[in-house]
């Protein structure tokens, strides 16, 4: 076989796996742990490990495929070594660089990007290939939003994106979004190459599609994003844009520019009005305020994570490693979100903590050096201005919606495509003398290439074996788990081989599968169709599993927190368990002393062992944290009912009262007083348990009061039927 013939192997080998690529975000993998994120992770690093064992043989064989070292190729090697710095000096490194299976990325996907960089500038050097692959991912977008119409009609379920927000195959509705925003992209690019009008119609049709599904995600961010990037585009091509013969279209450029600043401006002025109310995805839309609670949490989550980057400003914390500064900052004021958060959901933050202060600047210089390159381009006549005007605003707009949301393998994969298409077609413009890796003293060897090849594959294979496959068998192993809790013949046997089996492949999915574990024990251990010796056993398989795990990751506060809930709820299995209990959860408390919910668990415990002061003080702590966190205030006066300390619950009550008068819901202005009402109800249902009815009747006497301000908001039939079940009670 000759050289040529070899290269033309290597090549289309390549070629054929980077082929693969774009269709991912269609698949599901359904029979693996997270099925939106693993299987597509996997199979990407899959098919990069094999096609890099195949490029590095191509660049043995003929060094015109050997990159040049432009400013991107740079940046990116700058990105990586930092990034990798980062991850070695920081707070969890093996966390760092495998990552979990619900995010996949860590060192493991900067590395993987990188080399799918590189096999792509190297490999696609015309203009032609490049518009050939950027029809794939335009394909692949097609399907994605073809499942999201079904999801639109009610055929296919949004699995995050509730009764009106549609999540297509990416699995969450903001994910869709910003996958979508790229993919227009690429077509407005397709649009702009292509000669025929059929052609542009075409790409035309499918950006308008694609308009379409992103409205029915109805994510604000991104639509923030378009509404920037579209009169800012019109405008900078009506400055820039000299054509000859396009008067015409400029006109209508102009007219389209006055649509896109009207349009938004006009749908926000009549925000209020039914039009716009009466539909959830418009109400959603134009609902942004710096007072509601998910602008609120993003704003707490962002001082926190300053707080966090001081702390560490030079290379931060490592990679997939927020969950530890989240856990130590964490503000109280953060009671009423998803419990967790393992990223700070804005790109500036996630970078600073992920690397510090080298590892942003790092990854801004992938998007400085993007758009240098590109003005470049455009300076030289390399590039026409229509497409290098739709690159430059499409990179801004990209990192625009990233401060309210973080990439992930759908927007890598198109990110790093196009870096890697701006940088192929900038090694025109290089200045003379630059060193080009082509240059350096590597003579060109068939026998090279192909010992190299073979070598590299070898590598590779093992790589595959160890870095993918067995953790993909972990992660079907957590599914079979699950299911075999529903086996009918004897599902406590089946469902611990299962978790053992998956326990035995000891990959980066142990995390995953030990909280699933913790969490099927829990279920158990509230079955009563099983014996006691049998929970018994299970327990302390999984115990002692979570117990080894934790001796060598003892930061893992998700994992404390299980354990102990299982001891205490197991406690009478083994009188020994309440000291382990106790033992997580102050070790948890010392991860987060600010976290209510650690004070809950240990105020159970102390109750369980009779330590009623300090439970009542843990309580008390939680409250003073946070005093409008309700169930805080409730669960403070409850153990003060018991504790015959009614001046306590009196108090607890006002400061009750206080939130609902000091609180407003423009959507549901009756929210906090029916909130109010229930909780007078619950404190009502403790004092008759704890057999104190005079105190009982002292609450309902005062829910009698809100009768005015229950008619003012119309909700007088939910109210009488609280009145009526308290007097029913107290007249029992």
């Amino acid at each position: 076989m000759n050289s040529k013939s070899l290269t033309s192997y290597y090549v289309l080998g390549i070629k054929a796996l980077m082929f693969v690529i774009p269709f991912l975000s269609f698949w599901i993998s359904k029979s693996m742990f997270f099925p939106y994120i693993s299987g597509r992770n996997f199979a990407f690093r899959i098919l990069v490990e094999i096609a890099l064992a195949l490029w590095l043989g191509l660049i043995f064989l003929n060094k015109e495929y050997r990159p040049k070292f432009t400013p991107i190729l740079l940046a990116i090697l700058a990105f990586v070594a930092v990034i990798g710095l980062a991850d070695a000096f920081g707070v969890d490194p093996a966390h760092s660089f495998w990552s979990r299976l619900e995010r996949m990325e860590g060192y493991m996907m900067v590395l993987h990007l990188a080399a799918y960089f590189l096999v792509l500038t190297s490999v696609f050097r015309t203009k032609k290939e490049w518009l050939q692959f950027f029809n794939l991912f335009v394909i692949a977008g097609i399907l994605v939003g073809s499942y999201g119409v079904l999801q639109v009609l009610g055929l296919k379920e949004a699995i995050q994106g509730g009764n009106f927000r549609i999540d297509g195959t990416i699995g969450n509705p903001t994910y869709l979004a910003a996958y979508l925003t790229l993919v227009i992209t690429l077509a407005l690019v397709l649009m702009v190459n292509v000669a025929s009008r059929a052609g542009k119609y075409f790409y035309g049709a499918v950006i308008i599609f694609n308009l379409i599904i992103m409205f029915f995600t109805a994510t604000r961010g991104v639509t923030l994003a378009l509404v920037l990037a579209v009169p800012l585009f019109l405008i900078l091509y009506l400055f820039f844009d000299r054509t000859p013969g396009e008067q015409r279209f400029r006109k209508i450029v102009l007219w389209v520019l006055v649509a896109a600043i009207l349009l938004p401006v006009g749908l926000w002025l009549i925000r209020g009005t039914s039009l716009v109310q009466n539909n959830p995805v418009l109400s959603r839309l134009t609902s942004i305020s710096l007072g509601e609670r998910t602008i609120k949490s993003r704003f707490a989550i962002w001082g926190l994570s300053w707080q966090a980057f001081k702390e560490r400003p030079i290379l931060g914390w490592g990679q997939e490693n927020f969950l530890y500064a989240f856990s130590k900052y964490y503000t109280p004021k953060l009671y009423d979100q998803e419990p967790w958060f393992d990223r700070p959901h804005n790109i500036i933050f996630e970078w600073l903590l992920n690397g510090g202060i080298l590892g942003l600047l790092a990854y801004l210089s992938l998007f400085a050096t993007l758009i240098w390159s590109l003005i470049q381009l455009a300076i030289r006549k390399l590039l026409g201005i229509k497409e290098a005007l739709i690159l430059m605003v499409a990179t801004g707009a990209y990192l625009f919606q990233n401060f309210f949301v973080f990439d992930n393998f759908n927007t890598y994969v198109i990110f790093f495509a196009l870096l890697a298409y701006v940088n192929r077609l900038s090694e025109g413009f290089l200045p003379e003398g630059l060193i080009k890796i082509k240059d350096l003293n590597v003579p060109e060897s068939q026998k090279a290439s192909k010992i190299i090849f073979g070598a590299g594959l070898v590598l590779v294979i093992g790589l595959i074996y160890s870095a993918n496959l067995r953790p993909i068998a972990q992660s079907r192993g957590i599914i079979a788990a699950l299911k075999a809790t529903a086996s009918q013949s004897d599902p406590i046997t089946a469902t611990l081989e299962e978790f053992h089996k998956a326990l035995e492949i000891n990959t980066f999915a142990n995390t995953e599968t030990l909280e699933q574990l913790a969490r099927v024990t829990g279920l158990l251990i509230g079955n009563g169709n099983f014996s006691l010796e049998v929970k018994k056993n299970f327990v302390e398989y999984t115990t002692d599993k979570i117990e080894d795990f934790l001796e060598k990751h003892n930061q893992q506060i998700r994992l404390h927190l299980m354990v102990a809930n299982l001891y205490q709820s197991a406690r009478s299995y083994d009188p020994s368990y309440f000291g382990k209990a106790r033992y997580h959860l102050e070790f948890a408390r010392s991860l987060s002393p600010n976290k209510q919910q650690i004070l809950f668990l240990l105020a159970d415990n102390y109750l369980l062992t009779n330590d009623i002061d300090k439970a009542l003080e843990a309580l008390k702590t939680a409250v003073d944290l946070e005093p409008s966190y309700r169930d805080a205030q409730l669960n403070y006066a409850t153990l003060a009912i018991f504790m015959q300390r009614n001046d306590i619950v009196q108090q607890v009550i006002k400061n009750l009262n206080d939130i609902r008068l000091n609180s407003v819901d423009i959507k549901l202005p009756h929210a906090h007083l029916w909130n109010f009402i229930n909780d007078l109800k619950r404190l009502f249902d403790v004092y008759m348990r704890a057999g104190q009815p005079q105190n009982a009747r002292a609450i309902y006497d005062f829910t009698l009061k809100l009768k005015s301000d229950v008619e003012k908001y119309g909700i007088e039939i939910a109210y009488g039927g609280v009145v009526q079940a308290m007097k029913d009670a107290l007249t029992e």
